[in-house]
């Protein structure tokens, strides 16, 4: 119970969902510095329908979209995202794409879909490209000064009292019923693209109803965060919902790598996973090295 405890509290702090505040974080990197390592502000999805409000230009609020989502004070939801963070795995997608007269992609844990715009601006316009996440909204419920945050199944986040923040430590559930839904589809996607929605998708036990050609995992599988059992388990999963000789793209971003990169891909084969192509030493590569190259 203590080291939930101090988790809790780590995750507790200052909280007033401000678009300002996320404007002067963007501006300033001392301002940043103060305001998320000493003074240890935190965000709610509330911050999002904040920035959807603002009477700014588009391109300004698909920033500051972004921005919130990233420092949302979620627990273990983490949604950190951002325009053109893989490069490599967004050409190795569209290198695959081009074999396919009507390519069918999907996209696990798009976060906002902002990662997403390279895909949506490059892939040809018979392609399809499903954006999904595990948590594609979440749910708000108010009570005076005080509001609950909820992930999308129904799991208490945090509360939030006036300007604090209370990160909690107790795996409860309620019910949706009388929630405030609030989407984490950027205004980009939305208002600049035609996109609906992000769907709801667990990489780790969904099927999706229809296979696709291509299926691009990026910033999911850390081995710090998962055991390699449960990253076997949903890539096996994932390989349900590809076409006979699909492929899956596995990247990763984080400046460990050459470049900042590295991804592998790995092709269905009947009820097998095999790797066939990889680039960087991605550090869950060597889970599905025994398969071959």
């Amino acid at each position: 119970m203590f080291p939930r405890l101090m988790q809790a509290a780590r995750g507790s702090g200052p909280c007033v969902d401000s678009p300002a505040l996320l404007r002067l974080l963007a501006a300033s990197g001392w301002v940043r510095t103060l305001a998320l390592n000493v003074l240890r502000f935190k965000f709610t999805p509330e911050v999002l329908e904040r920035v959807r409000a603002l009477p700014a230009p588009l391109e300004e609020r698909a920033r500051l979209f972004t921005q919130g989502v990233s420092l949302l004070s979620t627990g273990g939801s983490f949604k950190t995202t951002g325009a053109d963070r893989t490069r490599l795995g967004d050409a190795v997608v569209l290198r695959l794409a081009a074999r396919y007269p009507s390519p069918q992609v999907m996209e696990v844990g798009a976060s906002d879909g902002s990662a997403s715009l390279r895909l949506l601006a490059a892939l040809p316009p018979q392609a399809r490209l499903i954006l999904t996440d595990r948590h594609p909204v979440f749910l708000r419920r108010g009570f005076g000064p005080a509001s609950l945050t909820l992930d999308s199944d129904g799991r208490l986040l945090g509360l939030k009292l006036f300007c604090l923040y209370l990160r909690l430590p107790f795996n409860l559930r309620r019910s949706a019923t009388g929630c405030q839904r609030i989407d984490t589809l950027n205004p980009l996607l939305s208002e600049g693209h035609g996109l609906r929605a992000i769907l709801p998708f667990d990489a780790f036990s969904d099927r999706l109803p229809e296979p696709v050609h291509i299926i691009k995992c990026a910033n999911l599988f850390n081995r710090a965060y998962f055991s390699d059992q449960a990253i076997r388990a949903a890539v096996a999963n994932l390989g349900r919902s590809l076409a006979e000789g699909g492929h899956l793209v596995i990247s990763q971003n984080n400046a460990c790598y050459a470049g900042g990169e590295a991804y592998f891909v790995l092709e269905r084969r009947g009820p097998e996973m095999l790797l066939v192509e990889e680039q960087g030493g991605h550090r869950a590569l060597g889970l599905f090295q025994e398969a071959g190259a």
